[in-house]
C-alpha cells in the first residue's frame, strides 16, 4: 500500500503540473523493492525510475507525451512531505 501511495502522488503531480486530469493523461514508473542494505540487514525500501512527464490521450488509441519541467528543490521537499503524512494517514 506504500507504493502505491507514492506513486499515486508523483503521478497526480505530474498529471496536476500538465494541467490534465487522469482521465486524459496516463504516467509510467518501473519500481525495484529492495528488501536489504548494503550490509544485508533488513531494510526494505523502493527505488523509482518516473517519467519526467505525461502521456496525453488524444483519441482512443492515441497518446503524445507532455515533458515535466524539473521540481524545484522547495517543489521538492514538498512533495516528499505530502507524501509523508498521506503515508502516516
Amino acid at each position: 500500500q506504500m507504493l502505491s501511495i507514492v506513486q499515486r502522488a508523483i503521478s497526480g503531480h505530474l498529471i496536476r503540473q500538465a494541467g490534465l486530469t487522469r482521465v486524459s493523461a496516463v504516467t509510467g514508473a518501473v519500481t525495484l523493492v529492495q528488501r536489504f542494505g548494503s550490509a544485508l540487514n533488513l531494510n526494505v525500501h523502493f527505488h523509482l525510475l518516473v517519467l519526467d512527464g505525461v502521456y496525453r490521450r488524444e483519441g482512443e488509441d492515441r497518446l503524445r507525451f507532455v515533458p515535466s519541467p524539473a521540481p524545484s528543490p522547495g517543489e521538492l521537499q514538498q512533495r516528499v512531505q505530502r507524501i509523508a503524512e498521506l503515508i502516516r494517514r
